[in-house]
């Protein structure tokens, strides 16, 4: 008898469970439950290279879908540094709205960004609503939003410069193409 790794363990045991009830029940793709295994087993994913030092600044491209309002969801982000792309992901949310999407995006790219050692973040993103709320320019009336507006304000408090600018739907393909992809991925299985 080999004594088998960690790594064969947790990934024996993920094949042998119930990967379509999991997914359903967490409300995740199967990529996002096998990145995370990953992890568990010390193996980052290997699109994600950890940074050799923490990055002073990055920007960060967000966008969220929602298929339906509300219907399945997706969150897209794209982190750059300098102008090149340094990381790219994608998660699916479950059941949300189109706004829902987009802050959960925000807050899933703020953490990142946190993890990542960033000090100073510029958010872009083609959501008028949440730039305009987060700029105070609109209220937060939804009290659904109003909680994920307040996951924000707190994440962005932890950066020593935060900046968020609105752009043109076009200028935010790739976030887009990733916060769809997520839900692709989820509705394939």
């Amino acid at each position: 008898m080999t004594d088998a790794s960690d790594r064969e363990i947790l990934l024996c045991l993920a094949e042998t469970l119930d990967v379509a009830a999991t997914c359903d029940r967490l409300r995740i793709s199967r990529s996002r439950l096998k990145q995370c295994l990953e992890r568990a087993a010390g193996n980052p994913p290997p699109e994600v290279p950890p940074p050799l030092e923490p990055l002073e600044s990055v920007t960060v491209n967000i966008d969220g879908a929602a298929r339906g309002n509300p219907g399945p969801a997706g969150a897209g982000v794209v982190i750059w540094r300098g102008n090149k792309v340094f990381e790219e992901f994608c998660e699916y949310l479950g059941k949300a709205t189109n706004n829902q999407a987009e802050y959960r995006a925000l807050v899933l790219a703020l953490r990142r960004a946190r993890e990542l050692g960033a000090r100073k973040v510029a958010v872009r993103s083609d959501s008028e609503l949440l730039v305009k709320q987060l700029l105070g320019e609109y209220r937060v009336k939804n009290p659904e939003l109003k909680v994920l507006f307040q996951q924000a304000q707190d994440l962005k408090r932890g950066f020593k410069n935060f900046t968020i600018e609105h752009i043109p739907r076009e200028d935010n393909r790739e976030a887009d193409r990733l916060a769809n992809r997520a839900i692709d991925e989820f509705a394939e299985g």
